[in-house]
Parts: structure tokens; sequence; C-alpha cells
């Protein structure tokens, strides 16, 4: 059963839903046809709604495919193990085979940035990878021991998500949950994620990621990658410590830096024009 999407999302105008052997997807697909196609992959707890400020700067001149990932948003929450980084990738390229949606660009967020990467090496991206505050490491102290174990415990007790959902329909501790990414948005913004934490699918979805996802061996594999990767952090991320994406930067052969100030693990919602005009710079320093 799809969920449907309200009127006042962005972009809802633009919904549809795909099958694919393994996921049922949410996808909003909009812009410039027979342009440049650009294709955005959110991270862990988010939706497609959080490139909706950033996008608006791109339509006119490209075409670009927003996700849900599964689980999250209005995309299904997939069967037991489909929701691992290897799955969700496998089912992103039979997404975009399906759709005939072969983009020249993947901007990736967080958690997304894998995917982002491994696509771009499988269908060899023209235009490569933008990395955005890129999830691609191991975080030290409790909660990088602890919260996984918390994920995979909550992702298979019964109810565990309705009463997650139930306590963050609670406006503060939604404004807590973003204030401790580093973020600061606005509260039209702060609506769509209140509205997404209201969802018990949704909380159960993002919590099934986590617990099935491990990146033992894209982090081995990562340093073999030849796609053209731009790192781009907001410094006052909380979320991934900014070290992780200057460190790949720095090891892998085709790489740039960019470091946005005053922003945090939701860079892209907070300097949208910014995140914007380094993607259209990106795309005209690499031109195939």
């Amino acid at each position: 059963m799809q969920h449907s999407v309200p009127s006042t999302w962005p972009y809802s105008e633009y919904s549809e839903y795909v099958e694919t052997s393994l996921h049922a997807w949410h996808i909003q697909r909009l812009g410039k046809s027979g342009g440049k196609k650009i294709l955005f992959i959110h991270g862990t707890g988010s939706s497609c709604h959080t490139w909706s400020n950033t996008v608006e700067y791109l339509l006119d001149e490209f075409e670009v495919l927003l996700v849900d990932l599964p689980g999250h948003g209005f995309s299904k929450i997939p069967a037991p193990n489909q929701s691992s980084l290897q799955s969700v990738f496998k089912g992103s390229m039979e997404l975009i085979k399906k759709i005939s949606f072969v983009p020249d660009l993947i901007v990736g967020h967080s958690a997304g940035a894998a995917i982002a990467v491994l696509l771009s090496e499988k269908i060899k991206a023209k235009n490569g990878v933008i990395c955005i505050n890129a999830a691609f490491g191991e975080f030290p102290g409790l909660a990088g021991v602890m919260f996984p174990i918390f994920a995979k415990i909550i992702a298979v007790v019964p109810f565990s998500s309705d009463v997650l959902a139930g306590l963050s329909r609670n406006k503060e501790r939604t404004e807590k949950l973003i204030a401790n990414t580093g973020s600061e948005i606005t509260k039209d913004r702060l609506k769509h994620y209140k509205l997404l934490f209201s969802k018990p699918n949704h909380v159960k979805g993002t919590l099934k990621l986590m617990a099935e996802w491990n990146l033992s061996e894209f982090l081995n594999n990562l340093k073999n990658c030849n796609s053209n990767i731009n790192f781009l952090v907001g410094n006052l991320d909380k979320t991934v410590p900014i070290s992780v994406s200057k460190k790949w930067s720095q090891i892998l052969p085709r790489t740039k830096y960019h470091e946005i100030s005053g922003a945090g693990h939701l860079v892209h919602e907070e300097k949208p024009y910014e995140v914007s005009q380094i993607i259209l710079n990106h795309l005209q320093a690499i031109k195939k």
C-alpha cells in the first residue's frame, strides 16, 4: 500500500511511485527535459524534501530526480535485509534503469553519499559525485558503539517505532533533534521533519536502515574509487566530523573539497543557493 503525499509537501505534484523487484520507491522527476540529469540521494532519517530549496536554482537547466530511500518518507518499508547498503545500491540501479534516468551527476548527503559513489562507479557517471557531509567512517565515542545496537533492537521490537513516532510529535523534540546536527533551519522546513518523525513507518524504516547498514566493505574498496568526487561540508556539522571528508579528499585521486561556514549537517537546507552554485561549478569544471 502506497502512502499518499500531502499537497503541502514540496513538489508533491511531481510525486510518483515505482516498483522494482525488492523496493517500492516514491520519486519526483522534474526540471528541464533533455537537460543534464542529476540524481539526489538524501541521508538517513530524511526524505526527498531535503533538496527542495537547492534544486530550485537548477530546474531551468537540468533534469532532476529526487528519491525517498526505502522505508523513508513515502517509500515502502522493504523486506528484511533489503535496507543494507548493497541492497539499496542494487535497488537504485534497478530504479534508474526502469525509468530510463541515467544521471550525469549524483549528489548524495550523509549516508546517501555512499550510495552515490557506488552508483557513479557502476555507471561511470560523466560528472561524478558530490558528497555532502559524507558519512564515510566509524564514529568515536559511545554513540558509535551503542546507537547501531539500539537501532537493531528497536527495529525488531513491535510497536517501538509507534512509540518513538508519538514522542517525536512533540515540537520541541523535533527541534532538538535537528539542532543536534549543528544546523538551524526555518520553521517551514521543521514542519516537514515533524511530519516525517510522526510517521511510524518512516521511523521504522529509518531504524531498519541503520540496523542493516554496514560500511566495512565500502570503506575497504573506497581507496580504489576513480570517480570525480567533490566533498562538501558544513563546518558546524555535529553528526559527521568534517575531518572524514577532508581525509578522503586527500586520499582519493580525483577530488575537491569545499567547506561552507556557518552551516551544519543539513548545509544544503541552510545554504541552498551556495550549494547549488557549487553543483553548477562542478558541472562546468568537468565537461564531458
